[in-house]
């Protein structure tokens, strides 16, 4: 059987002296952490000092598998004093350092983001990994789909994003594009329409009455374009007002 270790640069997160922590690494801090906070409740968990060294080993394996950052951690021990009364164990403090990264719930927060996002702002994130795994999976997606049709792909892609344990800041939006204005493009397209109804019959008009293309679209507007009907409407317009 063949075991994983992790790499020693990431473990150097958890176990390397902090000159902050006077000293310790942030696991030794955690354990005396939880040790002030249930007095004897947790101490009373080991029988001796090789019991504490594998409950740092295990634990750190734990945060690297997971992503958690030193800032996880801070929020876990800060939700603990809320709602545990006694110690935690590792799935209860895990939990409780990321009480809103529920794959289902971060999908439904990552839609709300996305739509934020169009419409040009920042738009409300609580874990930068739920931004980066919506952006991975791309807008079109995330906002045409739902979760039980995404959720084997969602889970996957949010899964692999928290594992990164480190993200990239979660960027400004682009300011939303203006809706498109009409151009002299637009018009000749409109125009080249008008142009192409011509060949059955009904194009420029003829020699007496120039508008008479226009008559017979406004008489018979079925199967027209709106951009053609418009054209033919304010052609007549401007023939009478100019008459």
């Amino acid at each position: 059987m063949t075991t994983t270790v992790p790499s020693t640069s990431k473990q150097c997160v958890w176990t390397e002296p902090r000159a902050k922590l006077d000293g310790a690494s942030i696991i030794t801090h955690l354990y005396n952490r939880l040790d002030g906070m249930y007095p004897n409740r947790w101490s009373a968990s080991f029988s001796s000092p090789t019991a504490i060294e594998a409950w740092k080993a295990a634990w750190v394996e734990a945060f690297l598998e997971d992503g958690l950052t030193p800032q996880d951690v801070a929020q876990g021990l800060r939700a603990c004093r809320k709602i545990y009364d006694w110690p935690p164990s590792l799935t209860e403090f895990i939990k409780a350092c990321r009480p809103n990264i529920d794959p289902e719930l971060a999908f439904h927060e990552a839609i709300r983001g996305m739509a934020q996002r169009q419409r040009g702002e920042r738009g409300n994130w609580s874990h930068p990994a739920i931004y980066h795994a919506a952006v991975s999976i791309g807008a079109h997606d995330m906002l045409h789909g739902s979760y039980p049709a995404m959720k084997g792909r969602w889970n996957r892609v949010f899964a692999d994003e928290l594992a990164k344990g480190q993200w990239e800041p979660i960027p400004e939006a682009r300011a939303a594009l203006p809706a498109p204005r009409k151009t002299e493009q637009t018009d000749r397209a409109a125009q080249q329409a008008v142009e192409q109804l011509g060949i059955g019959g009904i194009g420029k008009g003829n020699g007496r009455d120039p508008l008479s293309w226009a008559r017979a679209v406004v008489a018979n507007p079925r199967g027209r374009t709106r951009t053609v009907i418009d054209m033919a409407r304010r052609a007549l317009h401007d023939g009478a007002e100019y008459a």
